[in-house]
């Protein structure tokens, strides 16, 4: 269930609408390609940091949900991919079968940057995409091996915060705020993203609230040097830690 209660919901509601039209495939909708299973923060982060930022910096139009809908592409194209099984023994064709659908889903994020004259984005998408994928390696390369908070917090800032970051910043670049103010709102999404796995990761919950109080402090910085609405930053920043309060649950996902 979406939260009711941030100031962007409806343009939050819009992109979703819009996710769901682009994944409807035919003659088959998306959940019949992949068992794609995402809990509420898997649907919602990543469009509610753009908004939130885009809000937050006065840009009222139409691009920041353009980007949200991207930024959800790459995600979850990532996830897709993430579902390619190694087993000796399963048919080549299941095995591909995900990354195909996977390739599809960011050939949608080039074309929504193509749509929506976004290109300048590729590259800093591009590189993103890379960092992500590098983390999945290292999360594989490590399956049979204990780490330490180190080696942890090093996968989940490959594998989430950098999309995260990347999400804010270009949403505050798209904006045309300072690339002072875009550094700052990068370093607030970062932490997001990083709260965020280490969560997912079951590690410490006093390192998640350490994190959490990063972000907040970062807000407090922005605050006292800019001119910025931080209505929808603070919503997103308390709902994310609202649902970080719980434990994580990956049978829930979906629900």
């Amino acid at each position: 269930m979406v939260p009711v209660d941030f100031s962007f919901i409806e343009k939050l509601n819009m992109v979703q609408a819009r996710l769901r039209t682009e994944m409807n495939f035919k003659p088959a909708d998306f959940e019949e390609l992949v068992k794609l299973d995402m809990d509420e923060l898997d649907r919602t982060v990543f469009p509610a940091i753009v908004l939130a930022v885009s809000g937050a910096c006065g840009d009222n139009g139409q691009k920041p949900e353009a980007l949200a809908t991207i930024v959800q592409f790459v995600f979850m194209a990532n996830r897709v991919h993430e579902l390619m099984k190694d087993d000796l023994d399963i048919a080549e064709e299941l095995r591909q079968f995900p990354v195909l659908v996977g390739d599809l889903l960011y050939g949608k994020f080039f074309l929504e940057l193509c749509r929506e004259k976004l290109l300048p984005f590729l590259d800093p998408l591009a590189q993103v995409i890379g960092t992500m994928s590098e983390g999945g390696i290292s999360r594989w390369l490590s399956r049979d091996s204990k780490l330490n908070k180190d080696e942890w917090l090093q996968i989940i800032e490959m594998e989430s915060a950098s999309l995260t970051a990347l999400a804010a910043r270009l949403s505050a670049e798209l904006a045309g705020v300072s690339l002072p103010l875009q550094r700052r709102l990068e370093a607030f999404g970062w932490e997001l993203g990083l709260a965020w796995g280490v969560w997912k990761e079951r590690l410490e919950k006093t390192l998640v609230q350490s994190i959490l109080q990063r972000a907040n402090n970062i807000l407090d910085e922005i605050s006292s040097g800019s001119q910025l609405q931080l209505q929808p930053l603070l919503e997103v920043l308390h709902y994310i830690a609202k649902q970080l309060n719980t434990d994580y649950n990956p049978l829930e996902a979906g629900s």
